[in-house]
């Protein structure tokens, strides 16, 4: 049984400032359970949108998976759709988590064994070191090359084999977004469907996540699936997703992820160690 835990999501991140909207109105969406006192965080969020740092928020808090509270600030109401950054990044690992839970590919697998044309250094890459920034490969693409928001994963990773290897794998820590995009294109490749449909039929659809997308991100319209950071997602939507891994893998009565998976996801890996799941 795994211990009592908080859920805490808050969604901040900056949305255009509708026009007519005052920053410290807040919506009549809450709910409340038992005898917590939240003014003090009510009161930092409020003062942060006040200052004019976001339009608004979002803040749902569960105990024993259960909310004891949610409420929306500023501008955000429940349907908000904010680009959540960095909190995409496990939402991608999950996805490429479930391929592995299939049996293709493993998170010991080799660059090289999927995409052949990666040599040397970056072939020898592991699935698991690509999720966890120690594959050495570089973190984003180089000042004066364009920015990775090719607009398939395929195309992505066509304009990453050119770039050299920064270290050997599973030597050093580069916290960035390249090799998220050669993991998600392996993750294509051993199942055969593009990216944002995998994402929708293993983790959105299952986990009825109605408004969380990776595509579009760019400002043309396009599809271009940026795993580290181009996920937009609700207040709800995310939380569905917390409650899942919270429950070992299961939403309402389903099995999404394996308990093996779910560990993966959890393992907190140092430099020269693996997720060790065939």
């Amino acid at each position: 049984m795994k211990p009592v835990v908080y859920l805490i999501v808050l969604f901040c991140l900056v949305l255009p400032v509708i026009t007519g909207c005052h920053h410290h109105t807040q919506t009549a969406e809450r709910e409340a359970r038992g005898n917590y006192d939240f003014t003090q965080i009510d009161s930092l969020v409020n003062r942060w949108i006040k200052q004019g740092y976001y339009p608004g928020a979002a803040l749902v808090v569960s105990k024993d998976n259960e909310v004891i509270y949610k409420k929306y600030y500023g501008n955000y109401h429940p349907s908000t759709v904010v680009f959540i950054a960095s909190s995409g990044k496990w939402l991608a690992a999950a996805t490429i988590a479930a391929v592995v839970d299939e049996g293709k590919p493993s998170w010991n697998d080799k660059v090289s064994k999927w995409l052949p044309a990666f040599t040397g250094r970056k072939g020898q890459a592991t699935l698991s070191q690509l999720l966890s920034h120690t594959s050495g490969f570089p973190d984003y693409q180089p000042a004066g090359r364009h920015k990775d928001d090719y607009q398939t994963l395929q195309e992505s990773v066509s304009h990453i084999l050119p770039l050299p290897a920064e270290d050997a794998p599973g030597t050093r820590f580069h916290y960035g977004g390249l090799s998220m995009q050669v993991a998600g294109r392996m993750a294509e490749l051993a199942t055969g469907v593009a990216w944002e449909s995998l994402f929708e039929q293993k983790i959105a659809g299952p986990l009825h996540m109605t408004s969380t997308r990776f595509i579009p991100v760019d400002s043309g319209g396009g599809h271009s699936p940026m795993l580290a950071g181009g996920a937009r997602s609700t207040l709800d939507d995310y939380n569905h997703f917390l409650e899942m891994v919270y429950r070992n893998g299961m939403f309402e009565g389903r099995r999404i992820l394996s308990p093996a998976a779910i560990r993966a996801l959890e393992t907190c890996l140092t430099i020269g160690s693996s997720m060790g799941l065939a």
